[in-house]
C-alpha cells in the first residue's frame, strides 16, 4: 500500500477518528476546526480530493463531506494504529474472569464470549479448536436401551462430544465396560486425527468381541472429526449491531445476521487466523462475504496445550475503535490461554 505524506497522514488520521465517533461524513470545516484553522478549507478539500482519487475516502450520495474507505481502516490498521492500554474497568472485568473457578471448557468459552461483547461493545465470538488437533483422553458408553448407547468422547482439553450409537443387536453392560476400559488404556493420549487407524488396527487383529461395537465408534468418530463446520461457536452481543447506524437498513440487518446462522461461512473467515500468531484483524469487503461487507472482525488465537488452538475476537462495524478494541482481545486470549492450561 502506497506511503502518504505528512498532509494527507493527517487529514486522513482525523477523518477515521471522528467517523468512528459519529459514522457521519467529515468536511472540511470540521477538519479546519480540528487544526485549529491552521490550514485553509481549500488546503484540505485538495488533499482530501487526491485521498479520494487514491481509494482512501468516498462521497456518499451528493452530501458534503467524505467518509473513509476500507482501504482506509487498513492503512489506519496497518500504519496509524498505536492501540491504547486497557482502562481500569476492563482490568477488572478480566480479572474476574480470571477468578473464577470453572469445572468445564465451555464454560470458559462462553464466559469469554460475553466479555469480549461486554468490553468490545460489539459480537463477541469464541470458537471451539478443531477436533483433529485434540488428543483422546477417554470414551463413556451410557447405556439407553438394549440397542442404543450414548457414546462420549472427551477430549484431553476436557471437551465432550457426545454422539448416538444404534446396532442391531443388544449389548451388555460387561461389553460396554471393557471396550471403555480397553479404549481408555489404548488410546489415551493418541490424537483424534489418527485414533481412526489406531482403531483400524486393532480390528485386523485380536478383538472380535469389540468388532461390532468398534465400527459404530467409528462412525461415531467420522461426524465429530471430518465435520468441521460443526464446531461450537460461542457468540454473545449480537443484538448491539441493530443499533449501528450502518445497519438502519433492515435489508442489509437481515443478511447480517442470516450470515451469522451460516456457521460453516463464519467458521472458513475465522480459521484464516488459525495459523497467525497475535492478532488478525479482517476489514469489511476482506472478508470475502458479500453480506458481511459492513464489518469487521479482530480475533486472536488461544491455546489448550501445545497443539490445540482456538479462535476468539470481536465482530462489530468497519468503522469500530481499532486501537481500544485491539488490547482487549489480545489480553482475552492471554488469560483464557492460562485458565485452560490450569484445568
Amino acid at each position: 500500500m502506497e506511503a502518504l505524506n505528512e498532509r494527507e497522514n493527517k487529514v486522513l488520521e482525523l477523518i477515521l477518528t471522528s467517523y468512528i465517533v459519529s459514522a457521519e461524513p467529515v468536511g472540511s470545516r470540521t477538519l479546519s476546526k480540528l487544526l485549529d484553522h491552521r490550514w485553509s478549507s481549500a488546503t484540505i478539500r485538495n488533499v482530501m480530493a487526491d485521498l479520494e482519487e487514491q481509494g482512501f475516502l468516498s462521497k456518499p450520495h451528493v452530501v458534503a463531506g467524505r467518509i473513509p474507505t476500507g482501504k482506509a481502516f487498513r492503512y489506519y490498521v496497518n500504519s496509524l494504529l498505536v492501540p491504547r492500554g486497557l482502562g481500569q474497568n476492563e482490568l477488572l472485568v478480566l480479572d474476574a474472569l480470571f477468578k473464577h473457578r470453572y469445572a468445564y471448557t465451555e464454560q470458559i468459552m462462553e464466559d469469554a464470549s460475553r466479555v469480549l461483547a461486554s468490553l468490545g461493545q460489539y459480537a463477541g465470538i469464541v470458537v471451539e479448536p478443531k477436533v483433529n488437533t485434540m488428543f483422546f483422553k477417554e470414551i463413556e458408553f451410557v447405556k439407553l436401551s438394549g440397542q442404543t448407547v450414548l457414546v462420549l468422547f472427551v477430549t484431553s482439553a476436557g471437551m465432550v462430544h457426545s454422539r448416538l450409537v444404534t446396532t442391531e443387536e443388544n449389548l451388555g453392560q460387561d461389553l460396554l465396560q471393557g471396550m471403555k476400559q480397553y479404549m481408555n488404556e489404548r488410546c489415551e493420549g493418541v490424537p483424534f486425527y489418527a485414533l481412526k487407524q489406531e482403531i483400524y488396527e486393532d480390528m485386523r487383529r485380536d478383538k472380535e468381541a469389540f468388532a461390532a461395537l468398534m465400527r459404530k465408534v467409528l462412525d461415531a468418530l467420522d461426524t465429530i472429526v471430518e465435520k468441521e463446520d460443526q464446531r461450537e461457536v460461542y457468540i454473545e452481543g449480537t443484538s448491539t449491531i441493530i443499533g449501528v447506524p450502518e445497519f438502519s437498513d433492515i435489508r442489509r440487518l437481515r443478511e447480517l445476521f442470516q450470515a451469522f446462522e451460516k456457521k460453516e461461512k463464519l467458521l472458513g473467515l475465522l480459521d484464516r487466523s488459525l495459523e497467525d500468531e497475535g492478532i488478525h484483524v479482517i476489514i469489511g469487503a476482506e472478508t470475502g462475504v458479500q453480506e458481511m461487507r459492513g464489518v469487521s472482525i479482530i480475533t486472536s488465537i488461544y491455546r489448550i496445550g501445545p497443539r490445540n488452538r482456538g479462535i476468539l475476537g470481536v465482530m462489530g462495524p468497519v468503522r469500530m475503535d481499532y486501537s481500544r478494541i485491539i488490547p482487549i482481545v489480545d489480553e482475552t486470549a492471554r488469560m483464557v490461554t492460562e485458565l485452560l492450561s490450569t484445568m
